[in-house]
């Protein structure tokens, strides 16, 4: 949940939209096709979707010409977005 939280504060995380989509992608491929952990388990939407949203934001918003050229470090994802997941994971993940 580290992750998205650094979302919601993209001035000071420590990594960018990018960086944080790609980990997601990463962690979800990790865990599909094994019996994760039930905590981890029920999270995995929530990084798939992530994941999922950063390449449709792209696809959306750029053209060809702009991402072949476009530092993809240096584009942002609303906060909206990551303060939403943070929501979701918390609620999923219990008090």
């Amino acid at each position: 949940m580290e992750a998205l939280r650094w979302g919601t504060i993209p001035d000071s995380a420590p990594h960018t939209h990018k960086e944080i989509a790609e980990w997601c992608d990463q962690f979800w491929c990790h865990f599909m096709d094994v019996d994760a952990p039930a905590e981890i388990d029920l999270l995995l939407p929530i990084l798939a979707d992530v994941d999922v949203q950063w390449d449709l934001f792209l696809a959306n918003t750029y053209t060809f010409e702009q991402l072949r050229v476009l530092n993809l470090n240096d584009v942002r994802l609303p906060v909206e977005w990551f303060e939403d997941w943070l929501r979701q994971a918390h609620l999923k993940s219990g008090p």
